[in-house]
């Protein structure tokens, strides 16, 4: 029998609603956040879809919070798109904890989701 695939995540995720543009590879994707951690993020309702092909690459990720935009620098982790049988669509970023403004962004994050 196989062993259960390991949880790689450092933080809880939580629920979110907060709206996206992401940059990567030159182009612009737009959407949901459908939940946030101090780690990461999973990118859902992308127009247009985030390919598979993404993956490992990095971006820019805008969001507003509370009318204030945070910038961070993330890689994709995960995507899927709507046809994918196994997966949900959408893309899973990790934040780059060693960028300067990401770091001023995860700790609004923090301060907004009351994760400190």
């Amino acid at each position: 029998m196989a062993a259960p695939p390991v949880d790689k995540r450092r933080h809880t995720r939580l629920p979110s609603d907060l709206r996206y543009f992401f940059f990567i590879d030159g182009k612009k994707y737009a959407g949901k956040v459908s939940n946030i951690s101090l780690s990461g993020a999973f990118l859902s309702e992308a127009d247009p879809e985030i390919s598979p092909e993404h993956n490992s690459h990095s971006g820019i990720l805008k969001i507003y919070l509370e009318d204030e935009l945070l910038l961070l620098k993330c890689q994709v982790v995960y995507a899927a798109t709507h046809d994918n049988e196994y997966f949900l669509p959408g893309a899973g970023v990790a934040f780059d904890d060693g960028d300067h403004e990401t770091n001023k962004s995860i700790t609004r994050i923090a301060v907004a989701y009351h994760l400190c």
